[in-house]
């Protein structure tokens, strides 16, 4: 399975965004047609940052413990 490069993807959905505000800015009739898409690329946008900006993967268990036996 490949591995999914979420930074690429944030700039793509970015990209889209910016796309879509300027075409809906150019016209009223295109804020309406355009308005459902932003809001799904704003919630996109959301959870790719999200998964971008997490902490890396603890491992499961408790920690080792040195031995004190000589």
């Amino acid at each position: 399975m490949r591995d999914i490069n979420y930074t690429q993807l944030l700039d793509n959905v970015t990209n889209m965004i910016n796309l879509l505000e300027y075409d809906s800015m150019r016209s009223p009739g295109k804020a309406k047609v355009n308005s459902d898409n932003l809001v799904s690329l704003y919630t996109l946008k959301d959870r790719y940052t999200a998964v971008v900006e997490a902490p890396a993967k603890r491992t499961v268990g408790r920690p080792a413990v040195k031995s004190t036996a000589k």
